[in-house]
């Protein structure tokens, strides 16, 4: 008996040391540059909605304690939601609210992911999200649906910059990029 204990135990610690967790993160926004020294020329980009059809993306994790068990491995990265600056900031230095913030950020971006991912789209356009939470003792499952139209940035280009100084009514361009 005490040998089958003991395989049995091996088998599962063998289990759990060759297992691995995969993540995949994807990012639709970029930060600026910020060096004082570099000039840049302004890129801008019109942004083509589909009107014609919503895209849609669902995920759902399960959490035991702080533990994820299950749920999408696919995520979209920078996507902010407008329920984060509406905490109080003892919510927002609560750390068990931080740890239930970052769970659910999680989950909806695994649900932007995927809706981003039913065709050729750059940015999600008036995302509508859905949030249902079930709270066990020790448990918690987040389902989330997201809702809203797939644009693409098109039409990239630089803006050129004209400076004019009148002197004695006289226009005189200094800089024409």
């Amino acid at each position: 008996m005490k040998k089958t204990i003991s395989k049995i135990a091996l088998f599962g610690i063998i289990i759990v040391a060759f297992s691995s967790c995969v993540s995949t993160n994807k990012g639709f926004q970029s930060s600026p540059v910020l060096a004082r020294k570099v000039q840049l020329d302004p890129i801008k980009a019109d942004i083509k909605v589909d009107e014609t059809k919503k895209i849609k993306g669902e995920s759902t994790s399960s959490f035991f304690l702080m533990f994820r068990v299950s749920g999408d491995k696919s995520f979209a990265d920078g996507i902010n939601y407008s329920t984060d600056a509406s905490a109080s900031l003892a919510e927002q230095l609560n750390p068990f609210k931080l740890a239930q913030a970052g769970r659910l950020n999680k989950v909806r971006g695994a649900a932007a992911y995927k809706a981003l991912a039913t065709g050729d789209f750059d940015v999600l356009v008036h995302p509508n999200y859905t949030t249902t939470v079930e709270n066990y003792i020790l448990f918690k499952k987040y389902k989330v649906t997201v809702e809203g139209y797939g644009a693409k940035y098109v039409n990239f280009r630089t803006e050129k910059q004209k400076i004019v100084i009148l002197q004695d009514g006289k226009e005189i361009v200094v800089q024409d990029k």
